[in-house]
């Protein structure tokens, strides 16, 4: 499959390096505004691994070369729905990296022209896909009836350093569809709605920063069963640090997860005075996971996944959109 990577940043690093020990993926292309950023990415590579590699200067040079199959949409937030809805519009498949768009009106423009077009796109969040998602799935029973989830991912940014002598990093930019929410706190609410679904209710409180993003926030989500009443309770933080230790509280135990993110050590700990580590070794190159599910489907023929459904990027976006009206962070794509 000939992928285009748009975007130069940490995260596209971390992709290729997965999708490097990935087969039937080709590195056709590269997306970049500037031709020195292009060549600094790709000279980290072995030349025999990106030799026929193309660089493009803009989506719309992307777009018009028919050899693209696919594009891995690594690009500033804001830019994440209208290049995926010109690609998809070009009959080009997409995974696009989290958040998938500002706000959920853009995600439905995204999978309408998805539809419209018969093209796959599916939101790239890799903790599903990860294979401690099915362990964790396959023991939660073993803690009974489960009523609580304490979600926490704090990681204190080093750009913070910058925004505090006065500098204004892309992180805390309100114009580029950024903040603490949709940068950390999306994996755990991630996780929780990929097993849990659609809340009842969400409340939500959050430090802003005087761009106009939240550096920090905390979400509770309510799920009002008829047989079965649970509570998320998510915090997050980019100007802080945190133990990083998530939990699901159930009336039998507990499962205690280390970096909800990578799901990186899982632990059963029961009422009995049970404690068993769960989790199977964790592998570094954890995103070629989401990729291979995303070949997959390619080959298969599908334009929709099973487990990053549109349903379930709607469900996250839904809850984002709310907490973002609550802590009233507002992006320019909400008054359109």
């Amino acid at each position: 499959m000939n992928f285009v990577i748009v975007g130069t940043n940490f995260i596209s690093d971390t992709f290729l390096k997965a999708a490097l020990t990935t087969t039937n993926f080709t590195l056709y292309g590269l997306c970049s505004r500037k031709i020195t950023t292009a060549n600094e990415f790709l000279k980290k590579y072995p030349k025999d691994s990106i030799q026929q590699t193309k660089v493009f200067h803009s989506i719309e040079e992307v777009c018009a070369d028919k050899l693209v199959d696919a594009v891995y949409i690594a690009s500033p937030n804001h830019l994440h729905a209208p290049q995926a809805i010109q690609c998809l519009n070009a009959n080009i498949h997409v995974l696009g990296e989290k958040p998938s768009a500002s706000n959920s009106n853009e995600l439905k423009q995204i999978i309408a022209a998805a539809k419209r077009n018969k093209c796959l796109y599916m939101e790239a969040l890799m903790t599903t896909h990860l294979p401690n998602f099915r362990v964790l799935q396959d023991q939660l029973p073993r803690i009974g009836k489960v009523r609580k989830f304490l979600g926490q991912y704090s990681q204190y940014s080093s750009r913070y350093e910058l925004y505090l002598k006065g500098d204004t990093p892309n992180w805390c930019l309100a114009e580029y569809a950024n903040g603490a929410l949709v940068d950390l706190g999306i994996y755990p609410l991630s996780l929780i709605s990929a097993l849990w679904g659609k809340p009842t209710s969400v409340l939500a409180s959050g430090i802003k920063l005087a761009t106009g993003v939240d550096g920090a926030g905390d979400l509770i989500l309510t799920y009002n069963l008829a047989e079965n009443t649970k509570q998320a309770v998510i915090s997050y933080s980019k100007i802080c640090n945190g133990d990083n230790i998530s939990e699901f509280q159930g009336e039998l135990g507990r499962i205690e997860i280390e970096f909800v993110a990578l799901l990186m050590k899982i632990t059963l700990i029961l009422n009995d005075g049970t404690k068993e580590i769960i989790s199977k070794p964790f592998d570094d190159n954890s995103m070629k996971f989401e990729l291979q599910h995303f070949i997959s489907l390619l080959e298969e023929g599908k334009t929709e996944s099973q487990i990053n459904s549109f349903e379930f990027s709607e469900q996250i976006m839904a809850v984002m959109d709310e907490a973002r009206k609550q802590i009233q962070v507002v992006y320019p794509a909400d008054e359109c």
